[in-house]
């Protein structure tokens, strides 16, 4: 899967890396730890929140929106293809393929819209009217047209990717359906 994601003026371009083995989170303080600056200026992971009844009672979970996988900010993809190679032993967790890829701009602008500099999308809440969505609180608000599917019961919406084939996972409580 490549996501293409960049930005243009000196300023870093956005790459995903895959790892297999969901240890999204020892791969961000390792490429921060063990990468240099200049072939690393950030590396995060995306996040939404989502609603699950346990317990008796409904609570607020955070999930991964791209689960195996890493972003990194780099103004030398080059750099940083070399520094994670020399690097193997740290990132075994690859599984030895060429992981790493540019994000598209399209995907960026839709990332960074409906998560924002926090990289966290929280729940949106709407309802339907009609067979219609229209979200009326929350980072989904005006982008209805993006929703591919409604899981009520989950509480979540899959949104489809502009510029990709890929769907995305985001909070969403329908509170009425008329």
């Amino acid at each position: 899967m490549v996501f293409l994601l960049g930005m243009e003026g000196g300023i870093g371009i956005w790459y995903v890396l895959y790892c297999p083995d969901c240890r999204e989170e020892d791969i961000v303080r390792s490429c921060m730890r063990h990468l240099t600056g200049t072939a690393v200026k950030d590396a995060f992971c995306f996040t939404y929140d989502r609603m699950r009844r346990y317990e008796g009672s409904w609570h607020v979970e955070q999930r991964l929106m791209f689960p195996h996988y890493v972003f990194l900010e780099s103004e030398d993809g080059e750099r940083l293809a070399g520094e994670i190679k020399q690097y193997g032993k740290i990132f075994a967790v690859l599984g030895g393929r060429d992981a790493l890829a540019p994000v598209c701009k399209e995907e960026e602008q839709f990332l960074r819209d409906l998560c924002g500099e926090s990289r966290h999308s929280g729940i949106s809440k709407g309802y339907i009217r009609g067979g219609c969505t229209c979200v009326t609180e929350g980072p989904l608000r005006g982008k209805e047209r993006l929703i591919r599917k409604i899981d009520r019961h989950k509480r979540i919406a899959k949104l489809e990717m502009p510029g990709s084939f890929r769907n995305v996972n985001v909070g969403l409580e329908i509170y009425e359906k008329v």
